[in-house]
């Protein structure tokens, strides 16, 4: 037999619990919208659930750690979405100096190398310090885009923008040096052994 709750309790049990949970939760996930869904997706779920719930489960208990656990898989969650868009954000600056590097071993290259030099220190020349900072630091210091928020006490996702921002500047400024572009990344991608 499942946990015998009338609908008035329920109503009694989420007004008294509510403003609480979400609290809790937004501790963990920091944005109210989502704090407030997770809440109520939990009550929903304890609602629809609880002629499977044991008769001596304690409601809020169950409750709260459905929030908790719903907590853990939005931060989960979050986190890989960050670390893909972090990955795609270093391949595509690996994918350019890839190509830089290709040029400079031919005879094309050697022709160019300074012009795309120079082009590379003009552009970080024409960037607001700040952005020339965060962005020599994701490319040359190693670090991560929490790293170098914490750094330069900025959020995460002002270090992804500046770098976004470098990484376009640099692909327009270079295109006219770098016509093999599309074959590049074809091979990079198939991890072939010329490169």
């Amino acid at each position: 037999m499942g946990n015998e709750i009338s609908p008035l309790e329920f109503g009694q049990l989420f007004t008294r619990y509510r403003d609480k949970f979400i609290s809790i939760a937004r501790s963990y996930v920091r944005n109210d919208a989502i704090a407030e869904d997770i809440v109520a997706e939990s009550f929903t779920n304890f609602w629809d659930y609880r002629a499977q719930i044991g008769p001596d489960t304690v409601p809020e208990a169950y409750i709260m750690q459905s929030v908790k656990n719903r907590c853990l898989n939005h931060l989960r969650d979050q986190a890989n979405r960050m670390r893909i868009q972090q990955k795609m954000h270093e391949d595509s600056y690996k994918a350019i100096m890839a190509e830089i590097g290709v040029l400079g071993k031919d005879e094309i290259g050697l022709i160019f190398r300074s012009d795309i030099e120079a082009i590379f220190k003009k552009l970080l020349s024409s960037v607001p310090e700040s952005t020339r900072n965060i962005f020599l630091a994701s490319r040359f210091e190693n670090l991560t885009y929490s790293e170098i928020a914490e750094k330069y006490d900025i959020s995460p996702r002002k270090v992804k923008r500046e770098i976004q921002h470098v990484l376009e500047i640099m692909r327009t400024s270079l295109k006219d040096y770098l016509p093999a572009t599309a074959i590049i990344f074809y091979l990079l991608s198939a991890g072939t052994k010329y490169l």
